[in-house]
């Protein structure tokens, strides 16, 4: 999986600013990633709709990460 494909999928949520995936050593995912949402109700929107979702033969879990919290200088962002 690259970070592309996820935010690809989680566009269908809402506005992604960005969409990362955990590597490993050898360049491979770990099998998680974070997605950071423009909004909480994007964020819940795609809680909603991907908790559970099979993807590319996973069962995906997600999950708020850090709702509310300031990401960067003035800039509110919701992470799962």
């Amino acid at each position: 999986m690259r970070w592309q494909d996820l935010k690809d999928l989680f566009r269908r949520a809402g506005t992604v600013l960005r969409a990362d995936v955990s590597l490993g050593p050898d360049n491979r995912s770990r099998g998680y990633g974070t997605v950071l949402l423009a909004t909480a109700e994007d964020a819940g929107r795609a809680v909603d709709m991907f908790n559970g979702y099979t993807w590319q033969t996973r069962t995906l879990e997600v999950r708020p990460d850090r709702m509310g919290e300031e990401i960067g200088p003035g800039q509110p962002g919701f992470a799962l």
